[in-house]
């Protein structure tokens, strides 16, 4: 390029305006890079100019990175570099950088590479690289430019078994169509079956209690307090007995006798009460006692006997009932034992 288009980076542009500091540095870099380009010295110069594209940008700055890519026979990266030139001396109407820009392209362009890939219309999860660079998926199926000479293919994709590896020899202003072979398609995971769920069979519903449990508490306790008072009263009377029998009055018999007879028919109904209370009592206890499960629940699964075992047990269904018949009478217990 003429010097007299560009010496060094003016009017930049970057994503922070640099300093005066900064901008002094950059073109006595640009100056060192510019002397290192003259000489031949391209990676060098190279690596400078990038160094001062991380201050500040200029289609110049553009332009002189890709000579040097050229010169070091990176076609794709001077393309690139020559392009970016290009757009920006057309926005600043720098019409010998643009034109000098737009050869240097047009020469480039007929010595580039072109690989095209064909993989599966149903690969999915697709990952590219070229020479150890990824390359985006949007790209596969169209041309991608390359510089000329032995290029390293990579290919993989998420639902293909085998992962597709290559060296292609792209020849200058060739167009190489390469078919990636990524072995047997995944075969999606079959639905894990879930074992079913065992629930103990539903049991015969319970009985309607004829006599509840509180009703049979209420008379153990009423039958309790009679043996209690009649059993008291028992006693005044044996007192009194004593008393009279131990020193009759003339003409007491008939009182005493009356005495012994009310005494002993007290006894004899607290006794009676007292053992009707003990059973009653009882038998109110043993409705309350919890029940186990019957042993067809236990057996039914595991997983129901530990449920029920972590739940605190309750009382079975029990029912009392009275009965009269032709041949006696008593009481019926229904229900589960």
């Amino acid at each position: 390029m003429p010097r007299s288009v560009e010496r060094g980076p003016r009017d930049m542009a970057a994503s922070r305006p640099p300093n005066a500091a900064e901008l002094a540095s950059a073109r006595r870099l640009f100056a060192i890079a510019l002397s290192a380009e003259d000489q031949g010295r391209w990676a060098e110069a190279l690596e400078t100019y990038e160094r001062i594209r991380k201050i500040v940008v200029s289609p110049s700055l553009w332009y002189h990175i890709g000579v040097c890519h050229e010169a070091l026979g990176e076609v794709v990266e001077a393309l690139n570099a020559f392009e970016l030139a290009l757009s920006g001396a057309t926005a600043r109407k720098e019409v010998a950088l643009a034109r000098e820009s737009r050869s240097r392209i047009e020469a480039l362009r007929a010595r580039a590479s072109q690989i095209v890939l064909r993989l599966p219309d149903d690969a999915a999860g697709v990952r590219v690289e070229i020479d150890g660079d990824p390359i985006h998926p949007a790209l596969v199926g169209a041309a991608i430019l390359v510089t000329p000479g032995a290029r390293r293919v990579v290919v993989e994709a998420e639902n293909y078994t085998e992962t597709f590896e290559a060296t292609v020899q792209a020849d200058t202003g060739a167009l190489v169509e390469l078919r990636a072979e990524l072995g047997r398609k995944r075969s999606s995971a079959p639905p894990r079956r879930l074992a079913p769920v065992r629930t103990a069979p539903p049991g015969e519903p319970a009985p309607d209690p004829l006599l509840p449990a509180e009703v049979v508490v209420g008379a153990a306790a009423a039958l309790a307090v009679g043996a209690v008072i009649t059993g008291a009263l028992a006693y005044d009377v044996r007192h009194s007995y004593l008393k009279e029998n131990a020193d009759p009055a003339p003409g007491s018999l008939g009182k005493r006798e009356a005495l012994y007879e009310r005494g002993q028919a007290l006894a004899i109904t607290s006794t009676a009460l007292t053992g009707a209370a003990l059973l009653a009592g009882g038998f109110a206890t043993y409705l309350f006692w919890p029940s186990s499960p019957p042993s067809s629940a236990r057996s039914a699964s595991p997983d129901a006997a530990r449920s029920s075992a972590s739940r605190p047990r309750v009382p079975g269904p029990t029912a009392l009932s009275p009965w009269i018949g032709p041949d006696g009478a008593g009481v019926a217990l229904r229900g589960s034992l």
